[in-house]
């Protein structure tokens, strides 16, 4: 009933319930159980677009602060590109 997304270092991590990632949205506030930046539930907006292919994006923050300051931790299909370039640096 529940997500785990992490590098690979496990430095940043989060926990959200299966109901928060699935579904349809666009910059939607979704619920953070618990994250490696906050011991407690918390929302932020992501992205899961029926026709975008490289969502759910999945982050520590907010999808438009986060891309550039190395909190996403989850695009689909592999997809990394400028989005995860900084989380890899």
């Amino acid at each position: 009933n529940e997500f785990l997304f992490a590098t690979g270092d496990c430095k940043k991590w989060l926990i959200a319930k299966r109901w928060s990632v699935m579904g349809w949205y666009a910059n939607a506030p979704r619920w953070i159980e618990k994250s490696s930046t906050k011991n407690r539930r918390y929302t932020a907006r992501w992205y899961r677009r029926h026709r975008n292919k490289e969502d759910p994006w999945v982050s520590l923050e907010d999808h438009g602060r986060s891309w550039n300051r190395g909190k996403i931790l989850y695009g689909e299909r592999s997809y990394g590109n400028w989005h995860a370039k900084s989380i890899r640096s």
